[in-house]
């Protein structure tokens, strides 16, 4: 209770069980945690917070799904995706920190059912992409990732469209955004989104974080594979949509 009471008061509810929300997605596809956490956190604390946040409880967490995800990932495509990721981030940080976030999220939502709607309707590509979209999907996703930290939607986008199977596109997921969210983490701090309420909130949010984590990974273990793509496609559907800044005073309650 006394290390309770040391964090202060709690952030609002809705925003714990996105987080809790957010870690079973994350356990489970080894993505979009802040496809759930970001609109709800956004709605409530501002982007800048929530992606302050969401990057915190991933960097502390995602090191506990490595050691059971790494062997299954894609490593000859995360090189690249890394490059072109690594190249993207910085501008996206920028622009996080000079421009009006609401038309960007506008644009990246719209453009992220857009594709969807576009793979279900063509369906898997049983080859691997070429080196051009390998790195032209990294930096895409280093953009968005510094923006609104939604790039973890595009990388997976790029593995569900491809030949990767469930435990490959879970474990490249994971391996990828170890280093990455290294990087992210310290372009975040030169622009100077780490404010203490930001750690105090992480505080708060990292163990329904972590409690969903191994709720999810559980299910991955357990569940019928054949339910992984839809799924994914559902979280992906759903997140995109929930990202809207129509939804805002929605999500506020």
């Amino acid at each position: 209770m006394d290390i309770l009471a040391s964090l202060g008061s709690p952030p609002p509810i809705a925003v714990l069980v996105a987080a809790l929300l957010a870690g079973c997605v994350r356990g489970y596809t080894g993505f979009g945690s802040a496809m759930i956490f970001m609109p709800v956190a956004g709605a409530y604390l501002g982007p800048k917070a929530a992606i302050g946040i969401m990057s915190i409880i991933d960097a502390v967490m995602q090191f506990a799904m490595l050691r059971s995800t790494w062997r299954h990932a894609r490593w000859g495509e995360i090189g690249p995706l890394f490059v072109g990721y690594v190249a993207g981030l910085p501008v996206g940080v920028w622009l996080l920190t000079t421009i009006d976030p609401t038309p960007v999220r506008w644009v990246t939502s719209l453009s992220i059912v857009l594709v969807l709607t576009l793979m279900l309707a063509v369906g898997r590509i049983e080859r691997s992409p070429g080196m051009p979209a390998t790195l032209a999907t990294g930096v895409a996703s280093g953009l968005i990732s510094g923006l609104a930290s939604l790039g973890g939607m595009v990388l997976s986008l790029f593995w569900l469209a491809g030949p990767s199977h469930n435990a490959g596109v879970r474990g490249s997921s994971v391996a990828f955004f170890v280093p990455a969210s290294i990087i992210s983490m310290g372009l975040l701090a030169l622009a100077g989104i780490y404010t203490s309420e930001v750690f105090r909130i992480a505080a708060w949010t990292i163990l329904p974080y972590g409690v969903g984590i191994g709720l999810g990974a559980l299910l991955f273990d357990k569940a019928d594979p054949r339910m992984f793509r839809p799924v994914a496609f559902a979280v992906i559907a759903a997140a995109a949509l929930t990202s809207l800044p129509l939804l805002d005073r929605l999500l506020r309650g």
